[in-house]
């Protein structure tokens, strides 16, 4: 009937007790319960087969069981057992009762219940034609794309000086490379292909965009506290498949804001929005030049600043609208404050009501969400009192994990090296031929296979942990003597021939500086560790409460890779 879960690595034990995680996008099925297959029981809470399935789908592959067929089902259900196990515990101490927990678990779910509600009845009003796109691809120079230069100086005298200079004759890559401060003048200042909203990004004004034609350079414009000079190379048409994703996403936003804004107003006068005045001279009377949350008495936090049919919202809850945001609420000037109440606590006030006028918030589906945020909420308190306010490290144990793992705390080496990377072995032999004879790598980088290396002209910059992009590439650049052309070596992605030009790094830091470090590394090792003893105690402790229905096992649908016999 009970098992203990084996296979599901034990550090990554409370990664996947919290993986049904609420708040995201995903939601469960709409289906009643009693038509659900129940496949274990916790005390009262049953646990469904689409329960276990939602957990799997959260789940990469390294949390994953490496059982299969009924075994692996047996450790994700136990992950949940365990879960209501955690729950059982922290409602025996009293954790559900806690204001601070209740507070947050009401205002996620609000928020939850608003943000879904809104969004499938905005969604509805929302339609977006082919029509559409294709003119507002024509009206917006969409299919106007320029190659484009730039270089950065830090002064306008200097940018105007140099802008003199190509204006009589002298070379722009040339200028960008020997003068712009910029991270891309070894390639010439190049900046690709732009069109006249992606030039924004450049900080490139659309109507200076608008007038550079092949051959022509801007004036100086600013750029941060620096100035650039843009160069046009060339221009081509682009093409509305290219673009038409983007567009689709734009007007859509745009649509949905305007939707948004029609359907709170129309929530408004239905529940006869209106403010209340008293609650407004509160927060005018606030200092507006604080900068912070502003203290409220008791009697001012529950004073209206809007009154609806049937509800109010206060002082405090516009306040605690802006604190929840992490945004610092309008205060002191009348029209500020009811501005800023439109844009947060009345949009979600609003909807709020609405979603419980349809019982949007009883929901199958907003139940079953409610319900694992409950589950989240309490085990992350539990944590929090039996595991993390329990755990220390000692002074001793930071300075023994220290002398046991110094290569661990050197620094990231930095390495410069300029390199060509092909796919085939031959191809790669001749190019050792070709640089042997006295070719260089940036001559032959045009033949390299490495993303930007043509542009960059096979220069390439790696650090020492980014084995996951650039392989054992890293480990031969580490060992390579400087100067030396290497290969071809094997590496990742096909073969490479390289030179390493420069190595910085690789110091060991002091203890002082790693301290902190080794410590919080310890401290979370510590806190798994008790985490998992904690959830062997509840196993133990309330093995009596829990049931499994075996006949049910086979129902829960496994991963496409994962066998299910």
């Amino acid at each position: 009937m009970y098992r203990k879960l084996y296979s599901i690595p034990l550090m990554g034990l409370s990664c996947i007790l919290l993986a049904c995680d609420p708040e995201d996008s995903s939601t469960s099925t709409a289906t009643s319960p009693s038509a659900e297959i129940v496949v274990a029981q916790v005390g009262e809470e049953l646990i469904y087969q689409t329960d276990v399935e939602r957990l799997i789908s959260t789940l990469g592959p390294g949390l994953r069981s490496k059982e299969i067929g009924d075994a692996a089902r047996r450790d994700y259900l136990q992950s949940l057992i365990d879960q209501q196990l955690l729950v059982l515990a922290a409602k025996a101490h009293s954790l559900d009762t806690v204001l601070t927990y209740r507070s947050q678990l009401s205002w996620k779910f609000r928020e939850k219940v608003v943000n879904t509600y809104q969004a499938a009845n905005i969604n509805a009003r929302i339609a977006v034609d082919e029509e559409e796109l294709r003119q507002l691809f024509g009206e917006g120079n969409y299919q106007q794309e320029k190659l484009l230069s730039h270089l950065v100086v830090k002064s306008l005298e200097e940018a105007q000086n140099l802008q003199q200079q190509t204006e009589q004759g002298a070379d722009f890559a040339a200028l960008a490379a020997a003068h712009s401060v910029a991270k891309n003048a070894d390639r010439g200042g190049r900046l690709g292909y732009a069109n006249r909203v992606t030039a924004t990004r450049f900080a490139i004004p659309a109507q200076v965009f608008a007038n550079l034609a092949p051959g022509s350079v801007s004036e100086p414009l600013p750029m941060g506290s620096n100035f650039q000079l843009v160069y046009c190379l060339a221009e081509q048409e682009g093409n509305f498949a290219d673009y038409r994703s983007q567009l689709y996403k734009d007007v859509w936003r745009e649509k949905f804001v305007a939707a948004h804004r029609a359907l709170i107003e129309e929530l408004a006068v239905s529940f006869e929005l209106r403010p209340f005045l008293p609650g407004l001279a509160i927060l005018m009377g606030k200092d507006p030049n604080e900068q912070t949350y502003p203290n409220l008495s008791p009697e001012e936090a529950i004073t209206p600043l809007y009154v609806y049919d049937g509800g109010r919202i206060t002082v405090e809850h516009y306040v605690e609208s802006f604190r929840r945001a992490r945004q610092i609420p309008a205060l002191g000037d009348s029209l500020q404050i009811i501005h800023s109440a439109w844009q947060l606590p009345i949009p979600k006030t609003m909807v709020w009501e609405a979603a419980v006028q349809t019982e949007y918030n009883q929901t199958t589906e907003m139940v079953r969400w409610k319900k694992r945020l409950e589950a989240k909420l309490l085990i992350l308190a539990l944590r929090k009192a039996e595991v993390n306010e329990k755990v220390a490290v000692s002074p001793e144990a930071v300075s023994q994990y220290y002398q046991d793992n110094l290569d661990k705390f050197r620094t990231h080496v930095e390495i410069w090296i300029e390199e060509i990377l092909v796919d085939d072995l031959d191809q790669a032999n001749e190019l050792r031929r070709r640089l042997d004879g006295g070719e260089t790598i940036a001559d032959l980088s045009h033949l390299t296979q490495r993303h930007a290396g043509a542009e960059n002209r096979g220069s390439l910059h790696v650090h020492s942990y980014q084995k996951a992009i650039y392989g054992n590439l890293v480990d031969h650049a580490m060992q390579a003597e400087l100067g030396q052309l290497v290969g071809p070596v094997q590496v990742k992605d096909g073969y490479s021939v390289f030179r390493a030009k420069e190595r910085n790094g690789g110091q060991m830091q002091s203890f002082e500086t790693v301290s902190k470090r080794i410590e919080a590394i310890l401290r979370v090792v510590e806190q798994e560790k008790r985490f998992n003893e904690l959830v062997d105690e509840l196993r133990e402790q309330y093995a009596d409460q829990v049931r499994i229905v075996e006949e049910a096992l086979p129902q829960i649908r496994l991963p496409a890779q994962q066998p299910s016999t």
